[in-house]
């Protein structure tokens, strides 16, 4: 249980992003994903949404798609991703209550503020693979619904 804990620790920094938007290079075959975000408990801060587009870059936030989107309203928060290229991709976000821009964790490394995964995850011993939670953007205007939990 220790060694799960330790890993959680060291990979759930990863999560913490910084910048409020990157990108991808353009394709012509690109659309909007609607993210509808669910489970928001307190009217504050900030979710911050990273889209990765292979295993390779799964939880890099420098090689991820990085926004930020403002919280002011309990329940749920529709988020709009333009000009997305369509392909293979998996989501992690985490509701940035403080607003200090990075996941917050408790002392032994577990996460203490909400959180959530394009799919949900198989286990939360671990952070999931790519595979596990990935979701295959086809169509302008998809919805993906993704809801906060706590650890």
């Amino acid at each position: 249980m220790i060694l799960r804990l330790t890993c959680i620790a060291i990979f759930f920094p990863l999560l913490c992003f910084g910048t409020r938007e990157s990108s991808f290079s353009s394709s012509l075959k690109q659309g909007r994903l609607v993210l509808e975000i669910e489970n928001i408990k307190q009217a504050e801060g900030i979710i911050w949404v990273g889209i990765y587009d292979s295993a390779s870059s799964f939880l890099i936030k420098e090689k991820a798609i990085v926004k930020g989107y403002d919280v002011e309203h309990l329940g749920s928060l529709e988020a709009y991703l333009s000009d997305l290229p369509f392909g293979t991709y998996a989501i992690a976000l985490f509701h940035d209550i403080n607003n200090n821009g990075e996941m917050d964790r408790n002392f032994f490394g577990i996460p203490s503020e909400p959180y959530a995964f394009s799919q949900p995850p198989r286990t939360k011993w671990r952070l999931p693979r790519f595979e596990e939670v990935q979701f295959r953007f086809q169509k302008d205007g998809q919805v993906l619904r993704a809801s906060l939990r706590k650890w």
